[in-house]
């Protein structure tokens, strides 16, 4: 257990993100049919440019990506709890202000760029509850509901280590059961509070190099479905067990460090530079889905980048001071006169 932040995982976080960014230029580059969706099955029917794009959506995966967010959550998360629980109230204050300002500032951002948004729409995604504006939200749902099984996991895991496998055992039973979003990422969640308990020779580079190609192949090799959402689970948390007790020049560099900084703005707002660079009439050069995927990409996520940069300044930092500002407030407790005036006797 590491008191002190890891920020290889940071680097995991920001080329997860890169990834989502990467992933969805190939989709609009490459079409969301047979590029999209090849499995074994339909590769021979595939064009050369299917394959191409197909390969980019194995390379750079948005949605297997969005499981390592999951996992990374629940294994960050736990830590934190671990280190430091101050109550459930100060917890959701604290994921609020981590949250939601972001949130709101994306959605302000989007919904300027949106031709015919309303503010039904930019509330909505300001709070979760309403993903037209854009669509990533969803799993920003899924990661409210994460939060609170891990803190009821924390503090089974204080109570008693019986009930707190007894939570483990019960949630994926559940997901088992039910393959809606929610209940069944719940499993990721609760892969990611596993990540300490794994043993020192059950960490190596073998299990992690298993656990990426099961990652960004399941899908390929196994087709939509509970079993490929079980080993990209699987995957992702070998991959964030690996980083998270061995460096790696991927995730140690100083370009994955600053990916990391701004991950949560830039997720959320990489749509925005994908509509900036629409409405300044890229799909009107007429060029080639290669072309097309190479200038929007470069250009859309370095805009992205950019505005991620200027909201983790301007909104995600003050948001998170301003919750540990609200945190300690709450944890401090009030004074009567009657004992002051005892205390100051003393």
């Amino acid at each position: 257990m590491a008191a002190l932040r890891n920020y290889d995982l940071d680097g995991l976080r920001g080329l997860a993100a890169l990834s989502v960014a990467v992933g969805h230029c190939a989709s609009v580059a490459g079409g969301l049919g047979l590029a999209y969706r090849m499995t074994i099955k339909t590769a021979p029917d595939a064009t050369l440019q299917d394959v191409v794009f197909r390969f980019l959506h194995i390379g750079f995966h948005a949605d297997a990506a969005v499981i390592v967010f999951f996992v990374l959550s629940g294994l960050v998360l736990s830590r934190s709890l671990r280190n430091k629980d101050a109550g459930i109230v100060s917890y959701i204050l604290r994921r609020a202000f981590r949250l939601v300002p972001v949130a709101v500032a994306s959605a302000l951002i989007i919904g300027y760029l949106t031709p015919a948004s309303t503010w039904s729409q930019i509330i909505g995604a300001s709070i979760f509850y309403d993903i037209s504006l854009n669509g990533v939200l969803w799993t920003l749902q899924i990661e409210v509901w994460g939060s609170l099984w891990v803190y009821a996991a924390a503090t089974a895991r204080r109570t008693h280590p019986a009930l707190f496998v007894a939570l483990l055992v019960a949630t994926f039973a559940v997901s088992y059961l039910d393959h809606r979003p929610i209940p069944l990422f719940m499993s990721a969640f609760a892969l990611g509070a596993l990540v300490d308990d794994l043993p020192t020779v059950a960490v190596n580079r073998v299990t992690a190099s298993v656990g990426l190609l099961a990652l960004m192949t399941a899908d390929f090799i196994l087709g939509p479905g509970f079993a490929m959402r079980c080993w990209q689970m699987l995957g992702a948390f070998c991959i964030v067990a690996y980083v998270s007790r061995h460096s790696v020049w991927l995730t140690a560099n100083s370009f994955a460090h600053f990916l990391g900084r701004i991950s949560y703005p830039f997720y959320l707002l990489h749509l925005a530079g994908a509509l900036i660079i629409v409405k300044l009439g890229v799909r009107s050069l007429g060029l080639d889905p290669y072309s097309l995927f190479v200038v929007y990409g470069v250009a859309s996520i370095t805009i992205a980048m950019f505005v991620a940069w200027l909201i983790h300044t301007a909104v995600e930092v003050p948001g998170m001071t301003a919750g540990e500002t609200a945190r300690g407030l709450l944890a401090t407790p009030s004074i009567s006169p009657t004992s002051a005036e005892g205390e100051a006797d003393a």
